[in-house]
């Protein structure tokens, strides 16, 4: 097995694919490499479905006044790009660190997609729990509340990057002051403020980049 079907074999959408779907698959992509902060996908790019194999990206827009609102952040085995919206697309796609991805086009990936139901099945499943997420954080950054934000914020990083820890909640990956502050629309000395009035209040416990909150504490926030 060459090196870019194991990359594929290793990912969730992937486990349950036969050898021959891997080929396929392989065949009809392309294997990329971009740099931190290199920017692999623009409004204008149609026609492109990424597979993450390595790394992490950010999906981003701007809003009228230029400022970056970070949608997601997505890890390794996640699939974004063209997924057929029909709506002019409105968001950029930046690797936040160096990152390996599989690039297909749209036509190839859906055709793959209906050949096997499963991973189909996998699929939907991540993009409908996507719509979920999108929708709480269009409904928290509506907010003025600036607690309320970042208590939001915190709660749906958990359910992505959390881990239980004796009676806290570990978020495992680490998050500039700037990528949190990008996440909920506010100025990075905002963040740092909010953070710093959590930390005294004895919500969160900051261990370098890694946060860590107290589920009850945050709920009576």
């Amino acid at each position: 097995m060459n090196k870019k079907c194991w990359y594929l074999k290793q990912l969730d959408l992937f486990k349950t694919l036969p050898e021959k779907e891997i080929d396929i698959i392989s065949q009809h992509s392309v294997d990329k490499e971009y740099s931190r902060r290199q920017v692999m996908f623009e409004p204008e790019d149609r026609d492109k479905v990424f597979i993450l194999k390595t790394g992490r990206v950010e999906i981003y827009q701007l809003n009228p006044d230029g400022k970056k609102i970070i949608v997601d952040i997505l890890g390794p085995g996640d699939v974004f790009g063209d997924l057929g919206i029909k709506e002019p697309n409105e968001y950029f796609i930046e690797a936040t660190i160096d990152s390996f991805v599989c690039v297909m086009k749209k036509q190839e990936f859906f055709e793959m997609v209906s050949r096997n139901p499963q991973v189909a099945n996998v699929l939907v499943k991540e993009l409908f729990a996507k719509v979920i997420e999108s929708e709480k954080q269009v409904a928290a950054l509506a907010s003025d509340n600036l607690l309320i934000k970042i208590k939001n914020l915190l709660l749906r990083l958990a359910k992505k990057h959390g881990e239980n820890k004796d009676d806290r909640v570990v978020i495992s990956t680490k998050f500039t002051h700037e990528q949190l502050a990008d996440m909920i629309g506010v100025s990075r000395p905002t963040m740092t403020e909010l953070l710093n009035k959590l930390d005294h209040l004895g919500i969160i416990k900051r261990e370098g980049k890694i946060i860590s909150y107290y589920p009850q504490k945050l709920a009576n926030l």
